[in-house]
């Protein structure tokens, strides 16, 4: 009799020990939990969900926690594709590379979790369907060439518009708050992505030509400005040569031996000479 009285002092102590663990609960940093006993929330008297902030609580043993995090996420248009396509206003097709950021709003915490079987999941729908709508919408400047150059050259507004057309809708109906819209790339169709290829290669050949036109342009105004500078210092020493000869021949007819120094250098010429052609005028003759 002792020892079953001894068993059930030990079972019902390791109950209790069990019933005592299994009541606490932790909330960590950046989150908040709720109870849920067989499915429906535990509320306070006033009728309001019971949001548990951070640190150590207490619970009946058979309520279950659910921990919902309060930091910031992103999700992409597609959990499958990176990027969606939509329809401009001028009917190009686009390819779109988005992502949302977005933080569940702790004052509506019931709508997160009951008012939508999966919250996340039905922003993902609603962020694509707001993409193509403000894409579709979205109006050309008078100076943009097409949609497509409009949404490049203003993403950032485009960015504004997509948030504030959604944050509404999910505050409202998902209780959550979308912090930004990013859109990480717009690609335009295949079609203008040949086309523009085109005129890229275009005009990279075009500038190459022009590039080598202008070196071999240049490199011509050099060798002929070379060449002038090597006629222009060949004149110059024949200037030099012809002065200073002409100077030294002026000096000789001053002293009177301009004739024997030109017969002088005749015979040094005729001497050196392997040829003498002479000029012989052929004498006439007389009746």
């Amino acid at each position: 009799m002792t020892s079953l009285l001894i068993g059930l002092g030990i079972g019902g102590a390791l109950v209790l020990a069990a019933l005592f663990i299994r009541s606490g609960f932790r909330v960590d940093n950046g989150n908040v939990a709720v109870l849920t006993v067989f499915g429906r929330f535990v509320r306070d008297r006033a009728g309001k969900l019971r949001v548990f902030e951070p640190g150590l609580h207490w619970r009946a043993p058979w309520a279950a926690v659910i921990h919902v995090s309060l930091a910031e996420r992103s999700m992409a248009l597609d959990s499958k594709h990176p990027s969606i396509e939509a329809l401009a206003g001028d009917g190009t097709r686009i390819r779109v590379n988005a992502r949302i950021r977005y933080r569940i709003d702790p004052t509506r915490i019931s709508t997160y979790l009951a008012d939508a079987k999966d919250a996340v999941e039905h922003l993902c729908g609603l962020f694509r369907l707001v993409v193509r709508e403000q894409i579709a919408r979205f109006g050309q400047n008078p100076g943009d060439l097409s949609s497509y150059t409009a949404l490049r050259m203003r993403m950032p507004e485009l960015q504004q518009r997509t948030q504030q057309a959604i944050a509404a809708a999910a505050l409202e109906e998902y209780g959550i708050i979308v912090t930004a819209v990013d859109i990480l790339q717009l690609d335009p169709p295949e079609e203008l992505v040949d086309a523009l290829n085109a005129v890229i290669t275009a005009e990279s050949e075009a500038n190459a030509l022009v590039a080598r036109t202008d070196l071999q342009c240049q490199q011509r105004v050099l060798s002929a400005e070379q060449a002038i500078a090597i006629a222009n210092a060949h004149a110059c020493a024949t200037e030099s040569e012809i002065r200073t000869v002409g100077a030294e021949l002026a000096l000789l007819a001053e002293r009177g031996v301009l004739r024997d120094y030109v017969a002088r250098r005749r015979l040094e010429v005729l001497g050196g000479s392997r040829r003498v052609y002479m000029n012989h005028q052929p004498s006439t003759l007389r009746s």
